[in-house]
C-alpha cells in the first residue's frame, strides 16, 4: 500500500513534522478529545508517523481528520489507538473507521491482531465508532474500567476496549 490513500477529496497519509501544530488545533475541534501539548502532537507525527495518520482535503490542505496510536512495546501484536478525531467538515462519511483500517494495512502493522483503545463512559461517539468497527471486523469487542478517576486524579475513568481478532488484512 502506498503511503498516500485518496477518496471524495481526501488523502489519507502519514503526518509529518510539519503537520504538528495544525494536529494539535484539529484536536481542540474535536470536543470531548483531552489536549496534548504541541511538543507531544509534534512528537506523534514524527516518532509515531507509521502508526498515525491524518486525512487532508485536497480541495484546501486543511487537516480534517486523524489517529494517533502505536504498536504496544511490550506486546507488538496489540494496536494502541491514542485518539481519533473528525473535525464537522469531514463526519458523515465513515473517516474515522477509514483511517484506523488504512494504518491498519500497513506494512508496519503486519502481525497486528488487536486493537485497544480507552474511552471514557460519556464519549457516546467513540463508543459507537469502535462498535462499529469491531462489527465489520467480525471481532470481538470487551471493556472494563482500567485508569479510575482517582488514578487520573479527577479526570473521568477510562475504559479499556480491546477488538480481537482483527480481520483487517495484514501482508
Amino acid at each position: 500500500m502506498s503511503t498516500d490513500e485518496q477518496f471524495s477529496g481526501i488523502t489519507l497519509r502519514k503526518p509529518t513534522v510539519e503537520d504538528g501544530a495544525a494536529l494539535h488545533h484539529l484536536v481542540n475541534e474535536c470536543k470531548p478529545l483531552d489536549e496534548n501539548s504541541v511538543y507531544c502532537n509534534v512528537l506523534q507525527c514524527t516518532h509515531f508517523a507509521d502508526t498515525c495518520v491524518v486525512a487532508e482535503r485536497d480541495s484546501d490542505g486543511r487537516l480534517i481528520g486523524f489517529v494517533t496510536g502505536y504498536r504496544m512495546p511490550a506486546d507488538p501484536h496489540v494496536y494502541f489507538l491514542w485518539q481519533v478525531g473528525v473535525s464537522e467538515a469531514g463526519r458523515g462519511h465513515g473517516l474515522g473507521k477509514k483511517m484506523i483500517k488504512a494504518i491498519l494495512a500497513r506494512d508496519f502493522c503486519q502481525g497486528v491482531t488487536e486493537l485497544n483503545t480507552t474511552i471514557t463512559k460519556s464519549n457516546e461517539a467513540s463508543r459507537g465508532l469502535f462498535a462499529s468497527f469491531a462489527r465489520d471486523e467480525g471481532a470481538e469487542m470487551t471493556e472494563h474500567e482500567w485508569l479510575t478517576e482517582v488514578l487520573l486524579d479527577g479526570h473521568s475513568a477510562e475504559f479499556l476496549f480491546r477488538i480481537a481478532p482483527l480481520s483487517t488484512p495484514r501482508r
